[in-house]
């Protein structure tokens, strides 16, 4: 499992909370937010903001799997990055995903969103925020 330094040392539930697993609820809503961006990019219906999200999330299933040291899905979540990035390329309005990249992005999104129930939350939130800041900043 992949190191992960706690910002706040001082206090033992800092430590607890982040060790916790995320709860259902918010398991749910990361698995909607992240499906409902993945089937509007394949109806061809993926406005600017979704396809942020889905770029987001793609973004953080190649920082987990690079941090976990999993060279197979690793490789699977940088194809459906590439499949992304070459579908962000084409000058349209809307996101729209050829076959085949949609198929890379949803096997590499199958695999992203089934481990997050099985994620510390401090695991979870560190990948996430590591995600935004190699985006947008």
């Amino acid at each position: 499992m992949a190191s992960f330094k706690y910002r706040d040392k001082r206090s033992p539930f800092a430590v607890i909370e982040a060790k916790a697993k995320p709860d259902q609820d918010a398991v749910d809503k990361i698995h909607m937010i992240a499906l409902t961006a993945l089937d509007a990019a394949k109806r061809g219906q993926a406005t600017h903001a979704l396809a942020n999200t889905l770029t987001e999330h793609l973004m953080a299933g190649v920082l987990l799997w690079a941090r976990m040291g999993n060279r197979a899905l690793y490789e699977r979540a940088v194809a459906a990055w590439m499949a992304m990035s070459k579908a962000c390329k084409r000058d349209t309005q809307l996101l729209d995903l050829t076959t085949g990249e949609y198929r890379d992005i949803r096997v590499a999104m199958i695999y992203y969103l089934r481990a997050i129930p099985q994620l510390e939350v401090g695991i979870l939130a560190a990948v996430f925020l590591e995600a935004q800041r190699k985006l947008w900043v």
